[in-house]
């Protein structure tokens, strides 16, 4: 009874350490994802107890039952992580009325019922002689998003806010025209509070032809930016609670985003022309990073890493996010 009981346990662990390596090596794809496999970790904890009523000391202490519960530990960890970041979600998403999915349509505001709103109009247009642009965005809670500019404009916004506005200042530097636009209440504050029913708006329109470096110091927002037409060397993101969608392009050689965060969804999507390395900081974040595996430094690359003229640089600094980078 006892050897096959040893040889009953010792084929689940080989077959659990077959499939983890499997997924960590991209030896073969399944439907499902990590994320659902480890709703189920509670599943290995009762295994783990079924090993001790099998052992015939009846002890905790046996191997089969570290191995187990050793198991169950990062999985449930991984699913703490995104129950977390999904409550917190719906939490900032009953408080302010954010809309967290993706979704085209952009007319949420009520102007009969938001009567405390304002409305604001900004352009830039551009110079000639501009080859780069800097663009930083300051401020608090909001919905943002992305589109191209109309006629000869590099820049353009439209705002939609309740108890604050945003200034405008620019300045040209011989190529380079720095953009910062900020966002300040009454108080010339950057921190927002809003009551249920009332959200901020801001509708961005860059030009393509300049090469950007983006800076984003928002608190808590929506933001869903299709840059595959944008020239971007840079994107820094700085928020406290966060729904960020980046779909990078391949149009400059080296392209490096930074994101730091309290609690945040973090997509990112990266062409599969380009190489892609990621780095990541912070012990409680889940990650989904199909198609790349871990290097000896500690990051994860994209198989064409050492080949490809364009390289993408992912850097996340994160107390506790759900974090995905896949390729298109």
């Amino acid at each position: 009874m006892k050897n096959k009981n040893n040889i009953f346990w010792g084929a689940i662990l080989v077959a659990f350490g077959f499939y983890f390596l499997g997924i960590t090596n991209d030896w073969f794809q399944f439907e499902i994802s990590m994320r659902e496999i480890a709703k189920f970790w509670p599943l290995l904890i009762i295994l783990g107890g079924i090993a001790v009523l099998f052992n015939e000391r009846k002890t905790i202490y046996n191997p089969t039952t570290a191995l187990l519960v050793a198991f169950a530990i990062p999985l449930g960890i991984y699913h703490a992580s995104n129950s977390a970041v999904d409550n917190f979600k719906d939490e900032i998403n009953d408080e302010f009325n954010f809309d967290w999915h993706d979704s085209d349509d952009d007319n949420n505001s009520d102007s009969t019922e938001n009567f405390n709103s304002s409305t604001q109009n900004f352009s830039i247009e551009l110079d000639k002689e501009i080859e780069e642009a800097t663009l930083e965005i300051g401020g608090g809670a909001a919905e943002f998003h992305l589109e191209e500019t109309s006629g000869n404009n590099l820049f353009q916004a439209e705002t939609k806010l309740f108890g604050g506005k945003y200034s405008l200042t620019e300045e040209k530097k011989g190529k380079l025209h720095d953009i910062e636009f900020t966002m300040n209440n009454k108080n010339n504050s950057r921190s927002f509070k809003f009551g249920k029913g009332e959200s901020n708006d801001v509708y961005l329109k860059l030009n393509k032809k300049p090469i950007w470096d983006i800076d984003l110091n928002i608190g808590a927002g929506d933001l869903k930016f299709d840059l595959s037409q944008y020239k971007v060397k840079s994107i820094d993101v700085k928020t406290g609670a966060a729904n960020l969608n980046l779909k990078m392009g391949s149009l400059v050689p080296n392209s490096l985003i930074n994101v730091e965060s309290g609690v945040a969804k973090v997509k990112i999507s990266v062409p599969k022309e380009s190489a892609c390395e990621i780095e990541m900081d912070g012990a409680l974040n889940a990650k989904d990073f199909e198609g790349f595996s871990k290097s000896s430094t500690g990051t994860w690359r994209s198989s064409n890493y050492d080949i490809s003229k364009n390289k993408v640089s992912i850097k996340i600094k994160s107390g506790l996010s759900a974090v995905s980078v896949e390729r298109y």
